[in-house]
């Protein structure tokens, strides 16, 4: 999935430059391939996915800096001249203070500090035998889990969480990706689709106008009835009004593509390709397997099966109590001087040891617990929404491959249909030439062919709009249309 995220987002870096060019025409004409090319790139969907994969990985960087390395430094100066109950005791003491040191946390839990100080001391008691005195020290402390959290175990498992999460973003990423891009290919062919039915309502006006004409001039010499006029007349004006509501459809559906591309202007898209071609039927086996090989959602789902059950083995080791095994060691050095302090450290011969082990459980451990169970029940979920979404998986992939074989059955059966309709109104056109028709019968016929047509390209676009929920469905569109 990962591989597959950023096939799809190197496509936008080598296309960087493409976009649509036509603020000097009124037409832009563009294959699906190029629109798809366009709208990888510039698709707001699109942009907000990559950026939420980006965000996905941040989170992993973010878990990771638990271990990283923290310097931390202190530098103070005290003045303290508060009375005291004895003068002898002084009444004014200067204090100086700097000091360093660096801490990590290990992969293995262990953690680590090297701590550097020295602190000036200066007071006006008559008990003070070195006046000022300088005493730098210098420690190094390890601490090591062996129960909870034992050598780091909650620590990793967190590493894994913050992957597999991130895993699941550029999923979902990658999911909305393919869903921008079956968008714009829907509302590509149903650009075509409007192409096409005003190239047709275009023909039939023209035809409806030539009708028109020929009984004008036969009216007028009286070898044809006023009826026949009229309803050729009227026939003409429904072809007008047909043909005004399809270029409506048309710039409502190039006004869709476009905002889908996220282009601007007051151009129209005209689209290459028409919807001649009818592919192969959908075998349910083969788009089965391949739907449960590929598809996100039930991919997220194991992934979040799985992340469940790391969060179950964190809750329970998390029931343990903690138990530390603690360490250090220290050199210091005392003088007057700041140098010769420093340097009694590396020359003292009685450091200082401390080893211990430190034991902490709250008694009741509600908490830990409670979410302990909690971690158990969100598995169990997890387990019951994986089998709720194979089962929607088998149901909309059978509803899909139906719907694939259902359109182009009956896209198939609508070209026959016009068939038969274009040669009846031709026939019968021949008919009226010799009088042995009449106009009403050759309108009927003319709008028998157009209902034939226009539910021949609706069954069409059908068929494409089924193809493309398929795809989608077992999550194979982008490597259907070459993305990756």
């Amino acid at each position: 999935m990962k591989n597959a995220l950023k096939k799809a987002l190197c496509l936008c870096l080598l296309a960087g430059g493409l976009t649509i060019s036509a603020s000097a025409q009124d037409t832009q004409e563009l294959s699906l391939s190029e629109c798809l090319t366009i709208g990888i790139i510039h698709n707001i969907d699109i942009k907000i996915a990559r950026i939420e994969s980006k965000l996905g990985k941040e989170d992993v960087r973010i878990t990771l800096s638990m271990f990283d390395t923290i310097a931390d430094s202190v530098v103070s100066y005290t003045d303290d001249q508060r009375d005291s109950s004895s003068s002898a005791f002084g009444t004014k003491k200067l204090i100086t203070e700097y000091a360093a040191g660096l801490s990590k946390l290990l992969p293995t839990g262990t953690e680590l500090s090297a701590d550097y100080s020295d602190t000036r001391n200066w007071t006006d008691s008559f008990f003070a035998d070195n006046n000022p005195t300088h005493t730098a020290e210098i420690s190094f402390s390890i601490r090591q889990p062996v129960l909870k959290n034992i050598f780091g175990f909650i620590d990793y498992q967190t590493v894994k969480l913050a992957l597999i999460h991130a895993n699941i973003t550029d999923i979902r990423a990658l999911d909305r990706i393919e869903n921008a891009i079956a968008d714009i290919e829907k509302a590509y062919w149903e650009l075509v689709f409007t192409y096409e039915t005003r190239t047709l309502r275009e023909k039939l006006l023209s035809q409806a106008k030539k009708l028109y004409d020929v009984l004008s001039s036969h009216v007028k010499t009286g070898a044809a009835e006023m009826t026949e006029f009229y309803e050729a007349e009227a026939n003409m004006q429904i072809r007008k009004a047909d043909l005004l509501i399809s270029e409506k459809n048309l710039k409502n559906a190039s006004n869709k593509l476009k905002y889908l591309l996220n282009e601007e202007g007051s151009f129209l898209i005209s689209p290459t390709e028409d919807l001649t071609h009818l592919g192969k039927t959908a075998d349910l086996a083969e788009s089965m397997e391949e739907a449960f090989t590929a598809n996100r959602e039930y991919a997220i789902k194991k992934k979040e099966l799985k992340a469940r059950h790391i969060s179950v083995k964190m809750k329970e080791n998390s029931l343990w109590p903690e138990v530390d095994l603690v360490g250090t060691f220290a050199l210091n050095g005392v003088n007057q001087k700041f140098t010769k302090a420093n340097r009694r450290i590396t020359t003292a011969k009685d450091p200082m040891y401390y080893g211990g082990i430190e034991f902490s459980v709250p008694l009741e451990n509600n908490f830990a617990r409670g979410e302990f169970n909690k971690a158990r029940l969100d598995k169990q979920k997890a387990i019951l929404e994986l089998i709720r979404v194979e089962r929607k998986l088998f149901v909309m992939i059978d509803d899909y491959v139906r719907n694939v074989n259902t359109f182009k059955d009956n896209a198939e059966r609508w070209t026959e249909i016009r068939g038969i309709q274009d040669k009846k109104l031709t026939d019968e056109a021949k008919k009226l030439k010799y009088g042995r028709s009449s106009t009403k019968i050759l309108v009927d016929y003319q709008n028998d062919l157009t209902r034939a047509a226009i539910s021949e390209y609706l069954a069409m676009l059908d068929y494409y709009k089924a193809l493309i929920d398929l795809e989608n469905a077992k999550d194979t569109l982008l490597k259907e249309v070459g993305l990756f």
